[in-house]
């Protein structure tokens, strides 16, 4: 995906060059006009709500939060805040560069399942442990470019995210062997590349594994197939295209990877039983 109209934003900290920052998540809900418009975000983002009631809009669904929520928001994913002047809590953000500077380091984001939003409950919880580690996080931020405070500060988000995968864990039936590697594998595989031309035989060529091989990790851990979950990620992009681009119906086909619009119109219709055209006058 390339040419959309989506508002993208990247990382910016003028205090810092690290590649992590937690501000204020009342800064955001009150003074960020943008906040409240579909946008996606060049960085991952963690929010965890200390006070207030309401909802969080990631990918069309609506996630209540109340006190003590975390909802994390991966790289990529379209977001929109709902605004509420009640809202307390923090926003964690910090980009894979910064967590990434080991091949181990890439489990954090791909083995977890922290950002993976087909594995329910959504959002997880924040205790005590977690708090703590919060603290501690705004603590070193707070001290400015001190010795080694990169290397500090990307360990105490790695135990951030530990702690917050295992309160997800905690809440979920996650079974932790090869299927769910797979599983993890083949979604930042297909994260890669979505296009209407990708064929499950092409992505198990690449993790030189069967199809039955990954359709029985998909049936645990989605209750689906491999060509279905590969479809709903395809109608997700066409979605977010449609609602949140200016592009025109001709141009998403092309985007999406068909050669033909009126194939792509028809595609569209038989698996939403709508037209493109009228899908994106819902939403306006």
């Amino acid at each position: 995906m390339s040419k959309t109209e989506i508002s993208t934003y990247d990382f910016n900290n003028k205090q810092s060059t690290l590649g992590i920052e937690i501000i204020d998540l009342n800064r955001i809900v009150t003074k960020e006009e943008k906040a409240f418009k579909a946008h996606r975000l060049n960085f991952n983002q963690i929010l965890i709500f200390t006070k207030g009631r309401g909802v969080h809009e990631v990918d069309f669904q609506r996630i209540a939060y109340s006190e003590n929520t975390v909802i994390p928001i991966a790289m990529g994913q379209v977001q929109r805040f709902i605004f509420n002047p009640e809202v307390q809590g923090y926003a964690i953000l910090f980009t894979p560069d910064f967590l990434v500077k080991e091949n181990l380091d890439y489990g954090y984001l791909y083995d977890f399942t922290i950002f993976l939003h087909t594995i329910s409950p959504i959002s997880s919880i924040a205790n005590l442990a977690i708090y703590t580690i919060v603290d501690e996080m705004i603590s070193e931020q707070q001290k400015g470019l001190v010795f080694n405070t990169g290397e500090y500060q990307r360990n105490l988000l790695k135990n951030f995210l530990i702690q917050i995968e295992r309160n997800k864990r905690e809440r979920t039936d996650i079974v932790c062997n090869d299927s769910l590697d797979l599983f993890m594998n083949f979604r930042k595989l297909l994260e890669q590349n979505v296009n209407y031309k990708l064929r499950v035989v092409d992505l198990c060529d690449q993790l030189s594994i069967s199809p039955k091989q990954l359709n029985a990790s998909l049936k645990l851990y989605n209750n689906t197939t491999a060509k279905q979950y590969i479809e709903d990620r395809i109608l997700l992009e066409v979605k977010r295209l449609l609602v949140y681009s200016a592009l025109s119906i001709k141009e998403i086909a092309y985007e999406i990877g068909f050669d033909d619009p009126t194939n792509f119109t028809k595609y569209f219709k038989a698996r939403m039983k709508i037209l493109p055209t009228d899908y994106r006058k819902q939403y306006q």
